[in-house]
Parts: structure tokens; C-alpha cells; sequence
């Protein structure tokens, strides 16, 4: 099944590497290694044991060195060094790793992953696995799977199932790491398979990542003003959380105009000036605008809110000022409001946040996120909607889903992330902060790709949000190299430490240059005089 009906089962029986140790149980054992398996065994690698259910399969999650001839207590430096005279400089060492069991052989031969049950007994011995076991568990020739990279330290391809992506995806590591390296591979292999990503650019850094026509890029991210919720209009105005009575003034205004839009009576590039009007009149106590609104023939209109002060209004004037000041390019009523012609099906399209700040990004963000899952569930319930399933991908995630406070992301990345896989609605959250990252929502990414990590607080963090995550393979976190990863989840089918391959095509990510290169052979002439 997916490559693996193709494998008989795996005998216990390749090069011998060690024996189990101390007490064991079904989901894990200590083992400690022959000094033939010291170059060989690394952290990270699979090896097979023969318990009373037959082989399995178990990945070395820590791996620790010792030497009975130089105990940790030792703390004479003659008694060291006269230890290794007397050894000649031979190293006396033991290897000894917490290895966890997986999955039987057996279960991997018929395409089942079944955790063991019965723990394999100490005394056991255990060998290296074969890379026909290994290439059939992690590189399944079947649909739906594309390449990621290579395991690691064994050297076969990587591949993850792109359709457990609507089980929502973090993708988590220390700036430098790989994220958007990370990002960009996974990308390109969607869209090239006709999947639809929508990707959040924070930082301007992916561009159309070389897909060409496949590659929309809306720079500067932007929505039609028509198309705007109540609570985004509130977001871009800054509107403080306490300010009823602004709010009802602008609620008010807001409202009035995109009644007029709905009614023909004004294009959608006149919403936010009609709604300034309106709320100038109030500032003014004038109503002249009012006036000619109400007496427009547009039905439902409705009369200013009660008991409004010039101030009051005033205050809300100056936040549409803002509003128009700050926002201009956001704000483009050319843009179509179909939501299919704005985000491209079976492409991918990028919104370039670079040129906002946090509460324009924010807005945006929520925006889009909100009429995927709308119409998303609009489209499987009624046929009308947008048409394909999508995966969208939120850069900076501890920015806008921040952990303690709330913003528009934050709540609809949360609809995301509890109702999206139904309606084929998929979440990727990329952050170098996970600890900062809304507890709620990262625990309902079921797939996690964790790059190097150091800081012992986002270590445990992503840990508690995440069950197949041990403390032993968390442990190792912080000694990968660039582009290393701990892969778990539902899109693959065993815990993996993976090479993700180099990406091509993205525009930045990597860092800047403080000094320049020689640019002549005489500044290079001048630097070796330097040195």
C-alpha cells in the first residue's frame, strides 16, 4: 500500500548495534551501543529490536557518551590525565541512547502504523534498519505526497502528505533557522501539484517564488473597501476599545454609507469620504450632508445617534483622517470584489504586508482569512463560494495571533483553526516566538516542522502544545544545524528529523550585509596589507 506492500517483513538481522538495558516498556527503551556503532549511530537514526511481537521499528531520540574511566565526580586533573597515560590515549567511552519504539515492521509492510504493545526485553540485540524499509516508510510513491527534503542522518528522501495540510501546519525556529526556506519548498510543491496557497508576507521576502503565472502578488496587500467588516473598519481607525460613543458615531456613518453603495447611490470609492462627511456634519453641527443622505430616496436610512457631542464626532473625524492617511494604499476600490479573481484557485497568491504596521497587517490578515472560511462553508453547503480547497500560510504568527491579547487574526485564525478542515480550509503558522504564539490555536496544528530552537521557554511551550513532541526529541532542538527539522504530525507517518532541501526562487530572507564585498583587486590589496 502507498509503496509499502512492496517491502516483506523486516528481519531483526542487519549490523549489529547494541543491546537494550534497565527496564524497557512498549514505547521505549535504553540501549547501549558497541563501539563498532560509535561512528554510525547518531541522534535521530532508525534502527530495528525483535520484541515478543516481532520487529519494530524505534528512532534514537537522545543520545548521551560516558566512560566508567572518567566518572562525572571525578575531580583530580593528575588522576585524568594519568587515566589516559596509562590507557596510551585510547579513548574508553560507552554509548547510550533512549531509543523510541514506533511501530512494528510487521504493521509497516501492509501500509498500518500500530504503536507496539509489549516492551523489548533487555538483553536484546538491535541493528541497523534497511534503507528499502526506510524509503518505503518515509518516500511513498502515492498521490497526494511530494518531497521535502532527506532523513537524517540516514539519507533517504523525505516525503509529506500535502493533503493533511487542512489539519493546519506550525512551522517554528530560531530567526535563521529555515522557516521561510521551509515555507518556500512547501509552496512550490502545492502549487505545482494545483493546490491553492495563500501566503501572508510580512517582510516583502517571497516574491512569486520563480512560479511565474501560477503567482499572484498583490504589493501592497490590499482590500476593496466595499468588502470591509464593521470591526476592520474600527482596526484601521484605531478605534480604542472604550470608546462607545465614537464607535456609535462611526458605526452610524459607516453604516449609512454602504447602505447608499448597496443602493447604487455611491461607488465604492465613495464609501469612507461619504462616511467622513457624515461624521464631519456631527463635528460641525451642520447637516448638510445628512440632509442630502437622508433625503436620497434610499430606504432604511436612519437619523445620527442620540445624544452626540461635537467632540465626540470630532475625535472619530480625526481617526478617518488617520484612517485615510495611513491606509490610502490598502484601501483600492479597484480591486474586484469576487474573491476568486483576488485570490487566484490553483495558484498562489501573496499579500505583501512589508509597507503596514501591525494593525494595518492585522486587518488585512483577518480580512482574508474571514471570507475564505465564509465562503468556504457557503461553497460546500451551496455550491456558491470560493471553489477549492485553500491553505493559508500567516507569517509572524506571535504578531498576530499573540499569546494574551486579542486581535482580528487572533479570532478568525482561531474559526480557522477549530472549523477549517471540514470545509477544506487549511492554516500554516510560521514564528521564531512560539512561546508568544495564542496557546489555542498552536495546539490545533496537528503537523509541526521544528527547526533549531534554543530558548528553553519555547521549547517546552511548543512541547506542551504538541503530543507527539517527547522530551527526549525536543532535547535535540537546539543542536540542529540550518535547515534540520523534527517533523510530526499526520503528514507523515513516523516522527522524522529531516534536511529540508534548498529553495529556489525566493526573493529574501537571508541577511543583510553589513560590510560589501571587495569591489577591485586593490581594496582586496588593501585588506591583506590590513591583515
Amino acid at each position: 500500500m502507498d509503496g509499502v506492500a512492496t517491502i516483506r517483513e523486516e528481519t531483526c538481522g542487519g549490523r549489529k548495534l547494541g543491546l537494550v538495558i534497565g527496564e524497557s516498556a512498549p514505547e521505549r527503551s535504553i540501549v547501549i551501543f558497541n563501539s563498532e556503532a560509535a561512528g554510525s549511530v547518531r541522534a535521530g537514526s532508525y534502527l530495528v529490536g525483535m520484541s515478543l511481537e516481532g520487529c519494530v521499528l524505534g528512532i534514537v531520540e537522545r543520545l548521551v557518551a560516558g566512560s566508567l574511566l572518567y566518572p562525572s565526580d571525578m575531580s583530580n586533573p593528575l588522576r585524568a590525565e594519568s587515566v589516559r597515560a596509562s590507557m596510551g590515549g585510547r579513548a574508553e567511552y560507552y554509548l547510550r541512547g533512549s531509543v523510541r519504539w514506533l511501530a512494528r515492521v510487521e504493521d509497516l509492510a501492509r501500509g498500518v502504523i500500530m504503536a507496539p504493545k509489549h516492551p523489548v526485553l533487555p538483553g536484546t540485540e538491535v541493528y541497523t534498519v534497511s534503507k528499502t524499509l526506510l524509503t518505503a516508510v518515509f518516500a511513498p510513491n502515492a498521490p497526494g505526497w511530494a518531497r521535502l527534503g532527506e532523513v537524517q542522518p540516514d539519507g533517504v528522501e523525505y516525503r509529506v502528505n500535502l493533503n493533511r495540510l487542512t489539519r493546519h501546519l506550525a512551522i517554528l525556529a530560531v530567526t535563521g533557522g529555515g522557516k521561510s526556506n521551509t515555507v518556500c519548498v512547501l509552496t512550490k510543491q502545492l502549487v505545482t501539484r494545483g493546490a491553492t496557497v495563500v501566503l501572508f508576507d510580512m517582510h516583502g521576502e517571497y516574491g512569486d517564488l520563480g512560479l511565474g503565472p501560477r503567482a499572484l502578488e498583490h504589493d501592497p496587500a490590499s482590500v476593496n473597501p466595499a468588502a470591509l467588516s464593521f470591526p476592520e473598519v474600527l482596526q484601521l481607525a484605531r478605534m480604542p476599545a472604550n470608546a462607545i460613543n465614537q464607535e456609535r458615531i462611526l458605526r452610524w456613518a459607516w453604516k449609512t454609507a454602504m447602505k447608499l453603495y448597496t443602493a447604487g447611490a455611491i461607488r465604492s470609492s465613495e464609501i469612507l469620504e461619504t462616511a467622513r462627511a457624515l461624521v464631519k456634519d456631527l463635528a460641525e453641527n451642520s447637516r448638510r450632508t445628512i440632509n442630502s443622505v437622508l433625503k436620497s430616496g434610499v430606504k432604511d436610512l436612519e437619523e445620527p445617534p442620540g445624544g452626540v457631542k461635537q467632540e465626540q464626532a470630532q475625535g472619530v473625524l480625526n481617526k478617518l483622517d488617520d484612517l485615510l492617511d495611513y491606509y490610502s494604499e490598502v484601501l483600492n476600490p479597484n480591486l474586484p470584489l469576487e474573491l476568486d479573481r483576488v485570490i487566484r484557485p490553483g495558484g498562489l497568491t501573496v499579500f505583501n504586508l512589508s509597507s503596514l504596521d501591525e494593525q494595518g497587517a492585522d486587518a488585512v490578515v483577518s480580512h482574508y482569512l474571514r471570507r475564505l472560511l465564509q465562503e468556504r462553508k457557503a461553497y460546500k453547503s451551496q455550491g456558491r463560494g470560493y471553489p477549492t480547497p485553500v491553505i493559508a500560510i500567516v507569517e509572524e504568527a506571535h504578531v498576530l495571533i499573540p499569546n494574551g491579547e486579542d486581535t482580528l487574526t487572533k479570532y478568525w485564525a482561531a474559526r480557522v483553526a477549530r472549523e477549517g478542515r471540514k470545509f477544506g480550509l487549511g492554516l500554516a503558522l510560521v514564528s521564531q516566538r512560539p512561546r508568544n504564539v495564542d496557546p489555542d490555536v498552536l495546539s490545533q496544528t496537528n503537523n509541526k516542522i521544528i527547526l533549531r530552537m534554543v530558548e528553553p521557554q519555547d521549547i517546552r511551550y511548543v512541547q506542551a502544545a504538541s503530543e507527539e513532541l517527547s522530551e527526549d526529541l525536543s532535547s535535540l532542538l537546539p543542536s540542529l544545524n540550518p535547515g534540520e527539522a523534527i517533523v510530526i504530525g499526520s503528514m507523515t507517518r513516523l516522527p522524522a528529523l529531516a534536511k529540508i532541501d534548498l529553495c529556489k526562487g525566493k526573493k529574501g530572507g537571508g541577511d543583510i550585509p553589513l560590510i560589501p564585498e571587495p569591489a577591485t583587486r586593490e581594496d582586496e590589496d588593501i585588506l591583506d596589507q590590513v591583515f
